[in-house]
């Protein structure tokens, strides 16, 4: 077809320049052949690849002394790695150890001070049950046999002796603090005075001054001062014939008083010191309005400052 090449001829062209080209690498791997043959036939030559030889050959060695040298330093460096990571071990589980002796000692010198404590302790409370039991029984052989009470019943308990008086306690028979408070408390074992704590107790006595937010509450207005003075009517007349059982009283007080220290106790004061023992006595484990009645021996010096100090 005019103006297209035949397939054949196009081939044909192929075929040629691949033979030219084989041709000429034939040529070209002949003449090297040939200058590789005349060069080993040159005594210079034969030395340079000796030369080379023994070069290459010092070449592989050094990479190889390198390499064992740096095989060496890694083994150097691992095996100071595991000897120090053994040492850390054997560290640690020494200071493991230093600690659960340390910890066993400290319970076992725990446990030892507890049960010096519990000995203790019991010591104290079998000295105190003894000592209970001789005030009580002294206390019997004054109400039965009369006369002057004896000595042992004229002592005064100390919650802290050696230290200052507590000024409120001493005029009061009453502290905010209680037995926690750093200064002393004296009380008597025997007085013609008994108080009965938190004895008449009115919700207007529990509620005032506990809560101001609640100050103007409903529940407040429902409540007034005559029926305080009526509920302290009644509960004088239900416990007052009870106390004069045993003995003649002087004086009957309860505090009006709204604080927590001062809320409700009432003091007994009798003519005889007799009476007011009889009473401490009886009223042991009583109970009044549903709880049990904590009765002591007060040794208040002079009313006006025992209702001054409240």
């Amino acid at each position: 077809m005019p103006g297209k090449r035949r397939p054949w001829r196009k081939e044909l062209k192929k075929q040629q320049r691949k033979r030219k080209r084989q041709n000429v690498a034939i040529t070209r791997d002949r003449l090297l052949e040939e200058e590789e043959a005349r060069k080993l036939k040159d005594c210079a030559y034969q030395q340079f690849l000796k030369q080379q030889e023994l070069l290459e050959a010092q070449k592989l060695r050094e990479i190889e002394r390198l390499h064992d040298a740096e095989e060496e330093a890694w083994l150097r460096r691992d095996l100071l790695a595991h000897r120090q990571f053994r040492i850390q071990q054997q560290q640690r589980a020494a200071a493991e150890v230093a600690i659960r002796v340390k910890q066993e000692k400290e319970l076992i010198a725990k446990l030892a001070e507890e049960q010096q404590r519990h000995v203790e302790r019991e010591k104290r409370e079998a000295a105190a049950t003894v000592e209970f039991e001789e005030i009580m029984k002294c206390m019997e052989r004054f109400l039965n046999n009369g006369g002057e009470p004896p000595p042992e019943l004229r002592r005064v308990v100390e919650s802290r002796p050696g230290q200052k008086l507590c000024a409120l306690y001493e005029r009061t028979n009453c502290c905010r603090y209680g037995p926690s408070c750093i200064n002393n408390h004296r009380r008597p074992l025997l007085s013609n005075i008994i108080v009965v704590r938190h004895f008449f107790m009115h919700p207007l006595l529990e509620e005032e001054n506990e809560h101001p937010e609640y100050a103007n509450a409903d529940g407040n207005l429902e409540l007034s001062e005559q029926d305080l003075s009526e509920a302290y009517n009644e509960f004088f007349e239900d416990v007052v014939p009870e106390f004069e059982v045993f003995g003649y009283i002087q004086n009957f007080r309860a505090i009006r008083n709204t604080l927590r220290h001062l809320r409700g106790h009432v003091f007994v004061e009798y003519m005889e010191e007799r009476s007011a023992l009889k009473t401490f006595i009886k009223l042991q484990g009583r109970y009044y309005a549903g709880k049990q009645l904590n009765v002591e021996f007060a040794n208040i010096q002079t009313w006006r400052s025992a209702i001054c100090g409240t």
